[in-house]
């Protein structure tokens, strides 16, 4: 259903006809449409999030920890791009998205918010106890994944790219970026970690 029109193609009853069983069963689990598009969403970022944690716990120091992490969460979408479009690309056209209110729900993808927030505050040396800065920067560094993702999943032209060279160096820069807090110089200064990255 989801394939044939997105969100708004989503149906409890044609869902409950799709697995068989009575509409009020699935309800029972589900009060709504968009409780059941909600856990969905939770179970898949929870998989993505803990892929990656798995591939940061393979690394000892905090710059090879993020890497690892940033690959990871990169990775897990690219391995499972059905479920990078159920996530990312689930939204009601009826709906204003400046207007709050019981339109389509949004996933929230704080696990792996915290956890990046985390990685660059010890990167940056500030600590676990992320301030402003760190978590703006961590939510700058999801956007550059949304967009690394995007690109690569749903254009056409990109399918014959080197996705995983331009992953990697997407990897690299973001790397970067958090050793240097994210400022101007963020994009010319390469870490040791970078350039060891780039000799593999």
């Amino acid at each position: 259903m989801f394939d044939e029109g997105g969100y708004e193609a989503i149906s409890m009853r044609k869902l409950a006809s799709e697995i068989g069983v009575p509409p009020m069963s699935l309800y029972r689990y589900f009060p709504s449409k968009k409780h059941l598009i909600q856990h969905i969403w939770v179970e898949l970022l929870l998989r993505a999030y803990q892929h990656a944690l798995a591939r940061a716990h393979e690394c000892s120091s905090p710059p090879e920890r993020l890497g690892a992490y940033l690959d990871g969460y990169l990775q897990y979408w690219l391995d499972n791009r059905h479920h990078y479009w159920v996530v990312f690309s689930i939204r009601d056209g009826s709906v204003d998205p400046a207007e709050p209110g019981d339109g389509a729900p949004c996933p929230n993808p704080y696990r792996f918010l915290e956890t990046l927030a985390e990685m660059i505050g010890a990167c940056a040396g500030t600590g676990t106890d992320a301030g402003t800065e760190v978590r703006h920067l961590a939510e700058a560094l999801f956007c550059k994944t949304l967009g690394f993702l995007t690109g690569v999943i749903s254009m056409a032209s990109l399918m014959s790219a080197d996705i995983e060279g331009l992953k990697h160096r997407l990897v690299r820069e973001m790397v970067d970026q958090a050793i240097t807090g994210g400022g101007p110089d963020a994009a010319s200064a390469a870490s040791p970690v970078s350039e060891a990255m780039d000799g593999r």
